[in-house]
């Protein structure tokens, strides 16, 4: 411990070593908001880690908040946003995913894949388009989609092609084998699409379930 006092002393340009009381004076200076920067890179210190795992713990956020200067830490990893598009052949609809290189990846924590038993090499981002699921996502937002989970489960929120669009949607099992589409947005219209079994047999497809979010939307 003396060790690494010495070392964030250092870092700082503090002519003592570093105490405990400081930084438990800190923490009072800074409740309810995330410390300065120079702060978090002491206080990580201390914890002998990065400041993107440190950040990673507020809020139990699986995003890290890096500057475009810092590189990917340890620990994390990148995933950038898709758009797909859907083409026709021999009676099947084929989704084509295309990365959009000059997109911002969204920086995760690997420890959060694990923590939802999720493989990250069967994730993609999309960015939403529309208003039809306010107030939980908003046109702009982009959301994580696990493409391994493509088995309904009641009231979650999915990616689907719908014909050759996808769309996000609250999903209900009918007891016939149809499905509803719900959309959270009250003044969308219907707010409820009811499809027979066999209008999902040829025109719905599960691409998968949304499991994170993040954009401006309703701010």
């Amino acid at each position: 411990m003396e060790d690494l006092a010495a070392k964030v002393s250092a870092m700082e340009g503090l002519q003592k070593p570093l105490s405990w009381q400081a930084v438990q004076q800190w923490e009072k200076e800074d409740a309810g908001t995330a410390p300065k920067r120079k702060r978090l890179e002491v206080v990580a210190a201390l914890f002998d880690m990065s400041v993107a795992n440190l950040l990673g713990g507020y809020g139990g956020s699986p995003v890290a908040v890096l500057t475009a200067e810092e590189a990917v830490p340890k620990g994390y990893l990148n995933i950038k946003e898709s758009i797909v598009r859907f083409t026709g052949g021999d009676g099947y609809i084929v989704p084509e995913y295309e990365l959009i290189e000059k997109s911002t990846p969204a920086t995760y924590r690997e420890s959060w894949f694990r923590e939802q038993r999720i493989n990250p090499a069967q994730c993609k981002r999309f960015k939403v388009d529309g208003s039809s699921m306010e107030n939980t996502l908003f046109q702009d937002d982009t959301v994580l989609v696990n493409m391994a989970e493509t088995n309904i489960i009641e009231g979650r929120v999915y990616a689907i092609r719908y014909g050759e669009q996808l769309k996000i949607k609250r999903l209900y099992k009918r007891l016939d084998g149809g499905l509803i589409l719900h959309s959270d947005n009250p003044l969308h219209h219907p707010q409820d699409e009811e499809l027979s079994a066999e209008v999902v047999a040829e025109h719905i497809a599960v691409i998968g379930r949304v499991r994170d979010k993040s954009g401006p939307g309703g701010l």
